[in-house]
């Protein structure tokens, strides 16, 4: 299978869905000369077929953003959590 342009394979190490918004906790190989490799990813299309965009984005129904640091990334992924759950506003 070849990755499209700007995606790469998602290795999920955890995921959950709040209010229908499925969110992913992964790594993966960022874009060459980029140290990340942890990503938090949000919403129904952050993963297709098992890849990622290799770039941040960001909306309220949708978003992937990439860190170096895995607690850094594994902290977004709570927020993010915690942030569809309502618990912070």
């Amino acid at each position: 299978m070849d990755n499209p342009c700007g995606t790469t394979k998602a290795h999920v190490f955890e995921s959950t869905e709040i209010n229908g918004t499925p969110i992913y906790f992964g790594s993966g190989v960022n874009p060459v000369n980029s140290p990340a490799q942890y990503f938090v990813a949000w919403g129904k299309e952050a993963l297709i077929g098992g890849l990622i965009h290799t770039y941040n984005t960001k909306s309220p129904e949708q978003g992937a953003e990439w860190f170096v640091d895995e607690d850094e990334a594994e902290a977004k992924y709570i927020k993010i959590q915690k942030l569809l759950a309502g618990c912070l506003l």
